[in-house]
């Protein structure tokens, strides 16, 4: 089916729509106000779980949490929300996004497919984008459904027009790390602290791709809780490049809670285990051997609407760690 056909269309949508300016971007999420009351739940479940989990520290745990359950007053809060960890397969989030930017033009346009007319407000466009092709649209599913990592590689060289080979020199590389940083500048040109350059590897990198790393990693992909909270946010709400295309990534994240292939298995394992049964759950994770990762939106049985974003460090191996963590967080907003 294709993505524009297939559109996120639920209440939500609607009952979370906030009037914001055209272009939004971090600074909707610095708006919503900080709750002190949810800022000492997440401290107590963050410290349960540094209990639980002896390997994990202060330090290597991160949370954000957006209450959207009364969509005229959200609220959030964050327990390190702000540093900067290896996001691992969490930053196939930007790249989604970016996707979306390239193949969608400005305006209350539809998104671009295969199978769609590009059209600005109804008008045949003069100057369409380039089309999203059922391969991008394939990379897509496979990059947000499955974590694939060649098809995040695959989409990251159409974004940013280079591919991985043989080492460079002088001008070269300096061209291929300028055209990686792409979405680097887009991305700080909405507020975001981030770096999203660098091809998620199974077995690598190498070559160039290693080059782009740089001394000490210094150009590794990088992103805070709080910015992944604020991308969910703006998803959700549905300004990410256009309702249209907002959509369109909400049906990549929707996860059932009981995945019919353990290949699609983004729950077990993770923040999804932790939840109650009727809940639902638009998510992905990212784990190595380093971190251990979940960014998700939930709507729970009781009404509740809750962006979280949990990031950990130390302790991948520790299967249990986000379901644990989960389990105390809603714990604690479930109390009055």
């Amino acid at each position: 089916m294709s993505l524009v056909t297939r559109h996120w269309l639920r209440p939500l949508a609607v009952s979370v729509f906030l009037p914001v300016a055209l272009h939004a971007d971090f600074r909707e999420f610095k708006a919503v106000p900080v709750d002190t009351e949810l800022g000492a739940k997440l401290t107590r479940a963050a410290d349960a779980a540094l209990k639980d989990f002896p390997k994990l520290t202060a330090d290597n745990l991160a949370l954000s949490v957006i209450d959207l359950t009364k969509p005229e007053s959200p609220v959030r809060a964050d327990y390190h929300g702000d540093t900067s960890f290896y996001p691992a397969s969490l930053v196939k989030l930007f790249f989604m996004v970016e996707t979306y930017r390239e193949f969608v033009a400005p305006g209350g346009e539809e998104v671009i497919s295969s199978k769609t007319l590009h059209s600005y407000n109804g008008e045949e466009a003069k100057n369409p984008k380039k089309n999203l092709t059922p391969e991008i649209e394939r990379a897509l599913r496979e990059m947000i459904w499955v974590s694939d990592n060649d098809a995040a590689a695959f989409l990251l060289d159409i974004l940013t027009d280079t591919c991985s080979g043989s080492e460079l020199e002088g001008k070269a590389l300096e061209d291929f790390i300028d055209r990686r940083r792409k979405l680097n500048r887009y991305f700080t040109s909405l507020g975001y602290d981030i770096s999203a350059m660098i091809k998620p590897w199974s077995f690598g990198p190498f070559g160039r791709d290693m080059q782009i790393m740089g001394e000490n990693k210094v150009n590794r992909n990088r992103a805070s809780a709080n910015s992944f909270a604020a991308l969910l946010l703006w998803i959700v709400r549905r300004h990410a490049i256009s309702p249209q295309a907002s959509d369109a990534m909400m049906s990549l994240l929707e996860r059932p809670l009981f995945p019919p292939r353990p290949t699609e298995n983004q729950v077990k394992e993770f923040f999804g285990e932790s939840l109650p049964p009727g809940a639902k759950l638009w998510s992905k994770e990212g784990d190595t051997s380093e971190v251990r990762h979940d960014a998700a939106y939930v709507e729970l049985p009781s009404g509740r609407k809750l962006v979280v974003v949990i990031l950990t460090r130390g302790a991948a191996d520790e299967k249990a760690l986000l379901p644990s963590i989960g389990k105390h967080l809603l714990a604690e907003l479930d109390q009055s």
